[in-house]
This record gives structure tokens, sequence and C-alpha cells, in this order.
């Protein structure tokens, strides 16, 4: 019955993403040159709902759909994201991360909805601290030319598209993951020591 459950749950989510990514602008948000995505919810949901494992899953389906996107729905800087290295390896990161973190917080914090929201938020920071990282690591100066920011240095734009974009994106994700994870957290329960408070 778990894994009829797991699988259930798997699909559902797999299924609004997959939504998410084929309606233009709603799983990834067009501003100029590049996108915001807020694809990383399901998964981060997912992760605080059935663990770990499950959530790095999802991950891996939301990097094929970036990879899917970039080729699909091109803008300046989508052959970044056609490199899985950059479009996968930090959503599998989002799943593990957000998962542990939340198993963490919750033996810790007895407030449920305080241990979603802090591990919705590292989720979110996951993803954009990931990707940024790779693409100035692997693209660096050609990516700062593409996107216009060819006078900032490398960290300096890290650090901007982070304060904002990514902030934008935590904070979407926060108000989103609390009460969608709280109220399945109630239907499927992770274990048998596991209450809702």
């Amino acid at each position: 019955m778990k894994n009829i459950k797991d699988l259930t749950i798997l699909g559902i989510m797999t299924a609004i993403i997959i939504v998410m990514v084929a309606v233009p602008g709603l799983g990834y948000i067009p501003i100029g040159i590049m996108n915001a995505t807020i694809v990383h919810i399901p998964v981060i949901i997912l992760a605080i709902v059935k663990g770990p494992k499950l959530g790095a899953l999802l991950g891996l389906v939301f990097g094929i759909t970036s990879i899917l996107n970039a080729i699909l729905r091109p803008v300046i800087t989508s052959y970044i994201f056609m490199n899985p290295l950059v479009a996968v390896l930090p959503r599998v990161l989002i799943g593990l991360g957000t998962g542990y973190i939340f198993i963490a917080l919750d033996k810790m914090i007895k407030n449920k909805g305080v241990s979603i929201g802090i591990s919705a938020a590292i989720g979110s920071m996951i993803n954009t601290i990931g990707v940024l990282s790779l693409v100035f690591i692997l693209y660096g100066r050609d990516f700062l030319e593409k996107t216009g920011r060819s006078s900032q240095t490398i960290v300096g734009a890290l650090f901007t598209i982070a304060g904002t974009q990514g902030v934008v994106e935590m904070i979407v994700s926060v108000v989103i993951s609390i009460p969608i994870a709280y109220a399945l957290l109630r239907t499927y329960k992770r274990g048998k020591n596991d209450t809702i408070n």
C-alpha cells in the first residue's frame, strides 16, 4: 500500500511538472533574456512529504524538463540548460537536500509549518545557488556577456541574480509549499512517530 501511495503522489507531481512546463509562462516565467522558474516547488513539496529519495527522483524529472524547455523554447542562454550537468544535477540536489533538511528540522522543531517553511526556503536556494554556481564555473564570462552583465565580476553577478530572482523564487516557494505540504503530510505520514502540530 505504501508503494502504491508513493507511486500515486509521484505520478501526480510529475504530471504537475509536465503541465507547468507545457503551458508557456507557467513553470518557466520569461524575464527578459532569462527564465525564472517555479517548477522546483513540486520537487520541494514531494521531498518534504515523502522524503529525499522520491524528491530526488522528481528532481530528475524537473532536470529533464529543463533540458526539453531549453530546446523547445530557446532564449539566448538556453544553450547552458542543454547541459545535463547544469539542468539536472542541482534539481536532483533540491530533492535530496530538502528531504534531509526537513527530516532534521522536524525532529528539532515542534511546529510543522516552520519546518516546512525553512526546508522550502533552503530547497529553493539549493536550486538557485546550484544552477548559478555551475553556470559561472562552466560558462563564466560568456554568460555575463550574453546577459548584458559584462561590467560585473562573476561573483558580483552571482550575488545580484541570487539576491533578486533567487529571493523571489524562494518566497514563492515558501508561500506555496507550507499549506500544500502541511495538508499532504496529514494524508501521507512518513512514519509512526510523525505527528501534525
